[in-house]
């Protein structure tokens, strides 16, 4: 006739909380392209029933994006190149939040070269020093400026203050970390990259 004493108290916590206690483990970055970020994550307790990411686009416009409960990664499409986000990523049952992670990630350059410094470089006016060495006209390339950008291409434009150019190459690496170089035109000062 003796029972355990836990038994009667294991059915009030039942009450309380859900059956299985449900954890989320750390929300990992898997990817990155200038216009994607991949993440993943784990569930190493229990199970939700779905997920929710939530996060400001580049315009800081709130996003949500429904996941299945069964998912563990996620691609996150049609981001701005260069551009830091803050992922949060909400595991639920039902309707109601059980535990949340988030992480951040910054999207990748547009283009290969590293990203052009606001302020002006300083070797262009040490260079003029030794005349001799110098070329007889000296050709300045300006800043390299961002003017369009779509889910597939991206629009550059530049100037050349100072001095002609006979061609340009544009170097950079696709999505799968390919380089590819573009050919330009010498008295091309744009060039849209597909």
């Amino acid at each position: 006739e003796t029972r355990p004493p836990e038994h009667p108290q294991a059915e009030h916590q039942d009450l309380e909380a859900p059956p299985a206690r449900a954890v989320l483990g750390e929300l990992r970055v898997s990817s990155i392209t200038p216009s994607s970020v991949g993440l993943q994550w784990s569930v190493p307790e229990g199970s939700f029933n779905s997920f929710t990411l939530q996060y400001r686009d580049a315009q800081g416009h709130p996003q949500a994006l429904p996941i299945d409960g069964q998912s563990r990664s996620v691609t996150v499409p049609g981001l701005s190149p260069s551009h830091r986000y803050r992922f949060h990523l909400y595991g639920l049952h039902g309707k109601k939040r059980i535990d949340h992670v988030s992480t951040e990630a910054t999207t990748e350059e547009p283009e290969e070269p590293p990203p052009p410094s606001e302020e002006p470089q300083p070797e262009d006016s040490q260079t003029e020093h030794p005349p001799s060495e110098a070329p007889p006209e000296r050709a300045v390339l300006g800043e390299l400026r961002v003017s369009s950008v779509t889910p597939s291409s991206v629009g550059l434009h530049w100037s050349v203050p100072e001095g002609p150019f006979d061609s340009f190459t544009l170097q950079y690496r696709d999505a799968q970390g390919q380089p590819r170089a573009l050919p330009i035109d010498g008295q091309s000062r744009s060039v849209t990259v597909p």
